[in-house]
């Protein structure tokens, strides 16, 4: 599942919303930031990362990005649509590897209520697969 600028929070008035309108859960390496997009404004999630310095150099800060983009990538037709979700790194986050973060993601998305029952994810992965078949 790709996700293409309009699946992506962008300015920081929408970072904000979250963070004050919104609801957080913690773990050791990721914080979950999500609220519900009651107007809908938008039918899909728009998703959001913050890493900060304190994780470490650019490159470092960048790869926990890439990490979580290919986490989200592959977990993402099983999460319910119509919300802002905002993913802070933690610092310890830089030593984890993509194993780690994808089970602590899961078990973030678990707590929060934002997975899709089975069947409807599997529904919705058929599709994201039908369209992207369709691209090609």
């Amino acid at each position: 599942m790709k996700f293409p600028r309009t699946r992506r929070i962008t300015n920081r008035g929408e970072f904000q919303k979250v963070r004050t309108e919104g609801k957080s859960i913690q773990g050791h390496f990721l914080v979950l930031g999500y609220l519900s997009d009651q107007e809908r404004v938008t039918d899909h999630m728009k998703v959001g990362y913050i890493t900060t310095k304190r994780i470490g150099n650019a490159v470092v800060r960048n790869a926990v990005r890439r990490r979580m983009r290919g986490i989200l990538q592959r977990t993402g037709a099983e999460i319910r649509e119509g919300y802002y979700l905002v993913v802070i790194a933690r610092n310890q986050a830089a030593n984890a590897s993509s194993e780690r973060l994808e089970k602590e993601w899961k078990w973030l998305l678990h707590k929060a209520d934002l997975f899709l029952p089975k069947e409807k994810a599997e529904a919705a992965a058929d599709d994201t697969k039908l369209n992207e078949g369709a691209k090609s």
